[in-house]
């Protein structure tokens, strides 16, 4: 049986109420989940149950009932077409490297008008559904603080001065993607997902539907392990939780370390392949937040090298891994297809 992804229960970290024993262990689990994993399922987090709810509904809304003419208003469009390569509506519909629809959010900017410079644009909000701008932004700034207390939950487990990741993220230059995987419509379909990578950021907060067998994880033993989303009753099957802890269960989010944080943490913390293969007969709906660095954020190890010292000149600036993605997307890279999955 493969192995199952660890589970963190961050509530004690948030809790005001907590003491400081009680946060340094919920550290060392969320320290040891980023070496030896590099994704983890996160309860316990704060964001409200139909707040998550709202998000998956809307982002259904869009992609089922936005009309082709709408999604082309807001397409991503190159610079010399007015737009910055990033911000906007992208459909890939490719029998060897997948098919897939998603819509683009970055933190805003200030900006005027074009020719704007790769990411620097404005974002381009959908008309349906109409709030569709004002849930996700609420959504987005409780995501913002979640991914400052993870971060701080890291530097405590790390045992590093906190201010070396919450200086560098109080912009955090974030990527919120919605994203919509087709259903199977024949017994040949094209292949709906992405092909194996690492996100490129610190951290990622996976939210989805309820649809499984979607998204797989490469383990440290080189086999690829399903990270469905997880109903109560998995968790009360799998784990000894008391009815209290059962109710915040709902909306549990995959995350996942990029290879700014395995760049931040000498490869300490693990940036892990992973894949989406969906052979579902219907519509997936998945939202990542990419947790990002500031634009301008120089990133370099925290921690010490085998001869006990800190390079602080070796080092990446964020909006130099930024462009180089922007200009290497995903949907490049092959697909693997379903035939060929365990």
């Amino acid at each position: 049986m493969a192995a199952a992804l660890p589970i963190i229960d961050f509530a004690p970290f948030l809790s005001p109420n907590s003491t400081l024993s009680q946060k340094e262990d919920v550290a060392k689990e969320l320290d040891r989940a980023c070496r030896e994993v590099g994704f983890f399922y996160l309860k316990g987090h704060g964001i409200p149950e139909d707040m998550i709810a709202s998000m998956l509904a809307k982002a259904r809304d869009f992609f089922e009932n936005a009309t082709a003419e709408e999604k082309g208003k807001i397409a991503i469009k190159n610079i010399k077409q007015g737009g910055d390569n990033a911000r906007g509506w992208l459909r890939v519909e490719n029998s060897e490297k997948g098919s897939h629809e998603a819509v683009d959010f970055y933190r805003p900017v200030e900006t005027q008008s074009p020719p704007y410079t790769t990411g620097m644009g404005v974002n381009q909000w959908p008309s349906t559904p109409p709030d569709l701008q004002d849930i996700t932004e609420t959504y987005i700034k409780r995501l913002e603080h979640l991914g400052c207390e993870v971060m701080r939950a890291m530097a405590m487990g790390l045992q590093v001065d906190p201010s070396v990741f919450l200086d560098r993220i109080n912009k955090a230059f974030w990527n919120l993607r919605i994203l919509g995987y087709e259903g199977r419509k024949s017994k040949k379909p094209k292949p709906a997902g992405i092909g194996e990578h690492t996100d490129y950021g610190i951290l990622t907060f996976l939210l989805t539907d309820a649809t499984k067998q979607s998204l797989q994880v490469l383990s440290k033993s080189g086999e690829w392990i399903w990270a469905d989303p997880i109903e109560v009753n998995e968790f009360q099957s799998r784990y000894e939780f008391t009815q209290a802890n059962l109710n915040n269960l709902k909306g549990c989010y995959v995350c996942n370390i990029g290879d700014m944080l395995a760049e931040w943490t000498r490869g300490a913390y693990k940036s892990t392949l992973h894949r989406v293969c969906h052979t579902s007969d219907s519509l997936r709906i998945s939202i990542p937040f990419f947790f990002d660095p500031n634009w301008d954020a120089f990133i370099s190890p925290v921690l010490p090298d085998a001869d006990g010292k800190l390079n602080e000149v070796q080092g990446i600036r964020y909006r130099d891994k930024f462009l180089q993605s922007v200009d290497y997307p995903l949907w490049r890279k092959p697909l693997v297809e379903p035939a060929l999955m365990p």
